[in-house]
């Protein structure tokens, strides 16, 4: 690789941090959907706070060997794997399952909260989306707040800007309408979702991350009572367990969040596509042209 210096060296990359979504992790981890692919917790207790064993990629390798060979070992049923080869297995110095990171944007803004908590308060307050819009319409505006003059509820796609936004201001919209403990629940989700975007943290704001899941866990059963959840074995729900020790281990979450390059699906994903379905629209047109004038020279001759 050319260096800074503009020097050409070898060098000896190690993977550390592996940056993706919940489908690609648990790819990458060889893992089912319905299994976390950092911790061999059972999918009906992800919504415990109980902790589980991390995974181990060399017992993972062994497992997926025996099953290459045509053997049936109980551990690859009891860990939730896949039949995958896994690219990792021989690159030095990684335990893969550490490397996988947590995710603000797809797991706290879009998951927990706007996917999950926003959904569960709109059915537990009087009124339902009609009353949560009618609070939305009504704030008062700000120069540092967004205003949501339509509500939220015809909105089909959101933005990462616009869940920041909305987190703001979603626990004035929903006080004094909603169940005490509702409010409480919301309350630590948005602690949680504030601490884990601190650009430096300290042995006392990861204490104070760490109460903020406790008491999410300690306010959840109020969406049971009221029928709105029967449990919360949700793997985004179970993803936040892991926050804590992946700062101690890979540093501040904004480090490996995939807010800034989701952009880059529009350049890289979204444009070439729509380009793709447009010269495919202009092929059949040409084609029926074509065929047209084949048959009128076939006439011609006739």
């Amino acid at each position: 690789m050319t260096c800074a210096d503009g020097w050409v060296r070898r060098v000896y990359p190690i993977l550390a941090a592996y940056v993706a979504d919940f489908p690609e992790q648990c790819l990458v981890a060889c893992c089912l959907k319905v299994r976390c692919p950092r911790c061999l917790v059972l999918p009906k207790n992800r919504g415990s706070t109980a902790w589980s064993h991390p995974r181990d990629p060399k017992k993972i390798v062994e497992i997926l060997a025996q099953r290459a060979e045509g053997l049936k070992p109980k551990a690859f049923v009891s860990q939730g794997l896949r039949p995958v080869n896994p690219f990792w297995a021989d690159l030095p110095h990684c335990d893969i399952f550490q490397c996988l990171t947590p995710d603000i944007h797809h797991q706290l803004h879009k998951g927990i909260f706007k996917d999950h908590f926003v959904s569960w308060c709109t059915e537990a307050i009087d009124g339902g989306s009609d009353e949560v819009d009618r609070r939305f319409k009504s704030m008062t505006q700000h120069p540092t707040l967004r205003h949501f003059k339509k509500g939220i509820s015809l909105v089909s796609q959101w933005t990462g800007n616009e869940f920041k936004n909305m987190e703001k201001i979603f626990l004035g919209v929903i006080a004094g309408t909603a169940d005490e403990r509702v409010i409480r629940a919301v309350r630590a989700v948005e602690d949680f979702i504030s601490y884990a975007r601190f650009e430096a943290h300290t042995e006392s704001s990861l204490d104070k991350m760490d109460r903020a899941w406790s008491a999410i866990h300690e306010n959840k059963n109020i969406f049971v009572e009221l029928g709105i959840r029967k449990a919360f074995n949700i793997p985004k729900f179970h993803s936040i367990i892991h926050y804590v020790s992946a700062i101690h281990s890979h540093g501040t979450l904004d480090g490996y969040n995939s807010e800034s390059p989701e952009r880059l699906h529009i350049d890289f994903a979204k444009v070439p596509f729509r380009a793709g379905v447009r010269n495919l629209l202009l092929v059949p047109s040409r084609g029926h042209e074509g065929l047209k004038a084949t048959q009128n020279d076939k006439d011609g001759e006739r």
